[in-house]
């Protein structure tokens, strides 16, 4: 028991972004929760086509959709109109783009299988390459469609953050303190938060970053349908006793958020990562309330107060 305690307490002293410490370095976790990490030396290996699509926006995922069917239309029409426009039914134009034009539409009813009937190859090597080029529509389709389902059955949560972290009367003496809301009207329960505590200091001549996990007034809740204040309770025995706005500075100190919980949508445990860091630190201030019962006897949450907070006289 007292080695598997000492293993749980030995895991924060690094977090996985090693120990180095540089000046004016950027934040360790960004504001979406990705790793502020670049890979290189390895070339195309260090990209995943699949993991890239997933992992994109619904906007910028369209597009490429959109973009990549242009593209592939593009091509197999340059490829008709060398071979001939005249090898594909219909064709009855003298102009060069007209001509082109002709084989792009032919290239879109051929890449997506529908074949309305009035155009058709009617050479030997048209027909070959239309051949072709439905397999691939088969296959481009099929691959959209199973980047599609990826997308849609991904469990992800959507949990809200405000956009500082304060530090607050609490309780007689101050507390950190920083708050969450779940955006979607699915069921998070089992809900577990951590926060890290990562700063700067010498060891000797040289500069280290340090990890510290935080005692929180509560850790653990069972079901999340309210917005959650998390509080640090800043005693004696915590790390940030006694420091301000400008030792927070110095130390370049960053405090990396952890929530994980249990989605009953998806039947599966989601997480989500955050930072902030000591420039977005608010001394002397307290968040408003951001819901009340309201007249129908359900709690009303305003998602857009997460963030509003009033200065505290200490």
């Amino acid at each position: 028991m007292a080695n598997s305690l000492g293993r749980i307490k030995e895991q924060f002293k690094e977090l996985g972004f090693g120990t180095r410490g540089f000046k004016d370095a950027e934040r360790l976790i960004n504001r979406d929760g990705s790793f502020n990490v670049d890979k290189t030396g390895r070339g195309i290996q260090t990209f995943s086509l699949y993991h890239w699509l997933i992992n994109l926006s619904w906007l910028q995922f369209f597009l490429f959709v959109m973009a990549a069917y242009v593209f592939l239309n593009l091509i197999f029409a340059f490829i008709y109109f060398v071979i001939g426009p005249d090898q594909i039914s219909d064709h009855d134009t003298t102009s060069s783009w007209g001509a082109f034009f002709h084989c792009f539409y032919f290239s879109s009813q051929t890449l997506t299988t529908v074949g309305f009937g009035r155009l058709n190859p009617i050479g030997h090597w048209a027909s070959i390459v239309a051949s072709f080029e439905a397999m691939v529509g088969l296959l481009s389709f099929a691959f959209a469609t199973g980047i599609l389902y990826g997308r849609f059955s991904k469990a992800k949560a959507k949990i809200l953050f405000s956009d500082n972290i304060l530090v607050s009367p609490y309780r007689g003496i101050k507390g950190l303190k920083f708050r969450i809301v779940n955006m979607r009207k699915n069921h998070l329960i089992e809900m577990q938060a951590k926060v890290i505590y990562s700063y700067l200091e010498y060891e000797g001549q040289d500069l280290k970053r340090r990890y510290k996990q935080l005692p929180l007034e509560l850790d653990f809740i069972n079901m999340f349908p309210l917005p959650w204040t998390i509080v640090h309770p800043i005693e004696e025995k915590s790390p940030l006793y006694g420091k301000g706005i400008i030792d927070l500075s110095k130390e370049e100190a960053e405090f990396i958020v952890i929530l994980k919980g249990y989605d009953d949508t998806f039947n599966q445990y989601v997480h989500q990562t955050f930072s902030y860091r000591h420039d977005e630190v608010v001394f002397d201030s307290n968040f408003v309330p951001m819901f009340d019962a309201g007249g129908s006897g359900k709690s009303t949450v305003y998602l857009n107060k997460i963030s509003d907070y009033q200065k505290t006289v200490l």
